[in-house]
């Protein structure tokens, strides 16, 4: 749709606010008190639409409780958790979106609440996620002491304490991290020479998924996102361009994730996949202790380390690709001790360099060449990145940092991506199966140091849960006679 550049001055901009469809008089979507599916019908209309996917926003209220009932405010005093890059992005489970006039999905992402964390951390620099992103959903750095408490806002105002009966949970407005949203170009809505509309169907997560820490089981925290408006920003286009643009066949390229999911249990292990995907452009992944989904008192939107990381090797169809070697850590050897003083819990970090892993996985996100990308949140020299002392369930209980890890692979940046369409994906990964981390693991400044494991040795403690998603690129071919997709 490159007439749409070419068009603007014919063109009438509108932002269109939707109410769910599908909401219940009270307006409350949850798993307890409410309905988990929320669901928003974008109509088509005559005349050439475009809607501005990368703009749209998801605005409402976010309220956490605590009981059996669910009807009592959360003590914002205890330790209550979302995660920092996730924030109100943690209570989605997943997104889809559908054609009308097709009436077929053109993308649908699932462990959505996994994919968001390292969207935001590999595009967005701390003073992005502190200023931005934090106004966004309630997103902040991973640091506990950064840390707000989940419901701060409805207790406390610039006078004073906020009566019970005032309290009406804290106000948020994200965007959707979908590709089809942020591929670079408008999505024309009209029955016409379009999608025919859109249907957007968001599902929610289930309580035990979302607010985490200790005091979160012990007081059964649960979450009501209410008062929910998605707000599309859309252009008009109207006279002669509009009737030349229906009259002829039109192409919309677009991007979709694809989401899989595969877990490692051994300290040499290869994941082997078929995606069945013709045009894949990039790759991400990330992990997660097995363990910790399920399980409240965890954090499962967290980037985990996967271990002691020593050699990487990507592969099509068993052969090395696209690189023609293997991508070997400098951590070949056991490193025990992650501390310049070991006798010093305050003693500085140490860093470890693996620039070249570190490189794909940025390319990865930002599906371009690495001296483009311009923020993140995983500098080599920073506790996200590099530090060694970060072991796998660091940041896990939401009072000790976290990390920003994962591993990605850029494809194709400019052409029409990398077939897997019948062909086999893989990666070997090679960690320690013994390493432990000589770590002040309590987190106080005058605990003892002690060895934390930090291995895949075989065992369902170390068990890593991998979220594995492909950014694969469509093309809608759009005429007045029908639609075509190509994936």
């Amino acid at each position: 749709m490159d007439s749409v550049g070419a068009n603007l001055m014919n063109m009438k901009k509108r932002f269109l606010q939707l109410h769910s469809v599908n909401q219940t008089s009270g307006g409350r979507f949850s798993f307890k008190n409410g309905l988990p599916l929320i669901k928003f019908d974008i109509s088509s209309s005559m005349a050439p639409l475009f809607l501005d996917g990368s703009s749209l926003r998801l605005s409402g209220k976010f309220t956490a409780f605590q009981g059996q009932a669910g009807t009592t405010q959360l003590t914002n005093t205890e330790l209550n958790f979302l995660d920092g890059f996730c924030g109100f992005n943690q209570c989605i489970e997943s997104v889809t979106i559908y054609s009308k006039r097709l009436n077929e999905t053109l993308e649908r992402i699932n462990t959505y609440y996994r994919l968001c964390p390292s969207v935001v951390s590999g595009k967005n620099a701390f003073k992005d996620i502190e200023t931005r992103h934090s106004n966004y959903g309630n997103q902040h750095a991973t640091i506990p002491l950064t840390r707000p408490g989940l419901n701060c806002y409805n207790n406390i105002s610039t006078v004073g304490d906020i009566p019970q009966a005032s309290q009406t949970g804290q106000d948020f407005s994200i965007p959707l991290y979908a590709g089809m949203f942020n591929s670079g170009a408008p999505i024309d809505l009209s029955s016409i020479s379009g999608t025919g509309g859109l249907v957007i169907e968001i599902l929610l997560r289930s309580d035990v998924g979302t607010i985490f820490g200790a005091n979160a089981v012990a007081n059964l925290a649960s979450y009501v996102w209410s008062d929910l408006v998605l707000t599309a920003p859309v252009y008009e286009m109207s006279g002669a361009p509009a009737q030349a643009l229906q009259s002829s066949v039109n192409q919309f390229n677009f991007n979709t994730w694809s989401s899989m999911f595969q877990t490692l249990n051994a300290s040499d292990s290869v994941i082997a996949l078929t995606p069945g995907l013709s045009r894949v452009t990039s790759i991400l992944m990330n992990f997660l202790t097995a363990s910790d989904l399920g399980n409240q008192n965890f954090n499962s939107a967290r980037l985990g380390g996967i271990a002691e990381l020593q050699q990487l090797r990507w592969s099509k169809n068993g052969a090395l690709f696209p690189l023609q070697y293997a991508l070997e850590t400098v951590s070949q050897q056991n490193n025990n001790t992650a501390k310049t003083n070991v006798s010093n819990p305050q003693s500085f970090h140490t860093y470890s360099v693996n620039a070249d892993i570190f490189r794909h996985y940025l390319e990865g996100l930002t599906t371009d060449r690495y001296n483009k990308v311009r923020n993140c949140s995983s500098a080599y020299n920073n506790w996200y990145g590099g530090s060694t002392d970060r072991y796998q369930n660091a940041g896990r209980d939401g009072t000790t940092p976290s990390c920003s890890d994962g591993l990605g692979m850029l494809y194709d940046s400019y052409g029409g991506g990398v077939n897997f369409q019948q062909m086999v994906w893989s990666i070997q990964l090679r960690t320690s199966a013994t390493n432990l981390l000589r770590i002040n693991d309590a987190g106080s400044i005058v605990a003892p140091l002690s060895d934390v494991s930090n291995s895949i040795d075989g065992t369902s403690a170390t068990a890593q849960a991998v979220s594995i998603f492909y950014l694969n690129q469509n093309t809608l071919m759009l005429s007045p006679n029908g639609i075509n997709v190509i994936r």
